[in-house]
């Protein structure tokens, strides 16, 4: 899979996107169209400050869509985007093509770096567990490039997530599957998305050494 995008005016099509829910809020917020970007709207009336997690009116500013085509195999997922003032644009993979996020990964950028979540279900009900992180010092109102890599090897299966030039790695669980989706996401306040990408990768040779015999 080969796939980009600029979320400019008129250059994207929304019918290749899935908008998705979080199960955590029955609210939600809706994509503004911008002149080079889209950004997700927010209540004249909520500050900054209220748009965080386990605030009451979080769920207003949250969004979320996936890439309707299933990806497979070794993958680059990358995006550029911004936050107005803290947080939290992302990368979502998910296991289904959903309107209601059930299993998950988020690779979310932040002023203080970029963090790995699994998002799953307990007895039930929304539960999430942070699994990997990167210290960064990152600015508002700054555009970076979030890349995410799926790499699927002998040894194991891995993901890579990076911030321009810095990143890392992990081990991923042995159940993630060899099919799956990709999207963004916007919560936690003002964010921008400027571009979006998909494509297929070789496994490196840094990374043909990390797991030979």
């Amino acid at each position: 899979m080969n796939y980009q995008c600029q979320f400019s005016a008129g250059a994207w099509n929304q019918d290749e996107w899935l908008l998705v829910r979080s199960p955590r809020w029955e609210a939600h917020s809706s994509w503004k169209q911008e002149d080079r970007c889209i950004a997700n709207t927010m209540p004249d009336d909520l500050s900054a400050e209220d748009t965080q997690m386990g605030r009451e009116r979080t769920g207003e500013t949250y969004l979320s869509m996936l890439f309707k085509e299933k990806l497979s195999g070794n993958t680059r997922i990358e995006t550029t985007c911004s936050f107005a003032d803290r947080m939290a644009p992302l990368i979502v993979l998910s296991r289904e093509l959903s309107p209601v996020h059930k299993e998950h990964l988020e690779v979310v950028l932040y002023d203080r770096g970029i963090n790995l979540w699994h998002h799953f279900f307990t007895d039930g009900k929304p539960s999430w567990k942070l699994i990997g992180f990167q210290d960064m010092e990152l600015l508002p109102d700054q555009r970076y490039r979030l890349v995410t890599e799926i790499r699927y090897t002998h040894k194991g299966k891995f993901l890579y997530m990076g911030v321009n030039t810095t990143g890392f790695g992990c081990r991923l669980s042995e159940d993630w599957p060899n099919e799956f989706y990709a999207g963004i996401t916007a919560c936690e306040g003002r964010n921008r998305f400027y571009n979006f990408a998909i494509s297929d990768i070789h496994p490196s040779d840094t990374m043909k050494e990390r797991i030979s015999d």
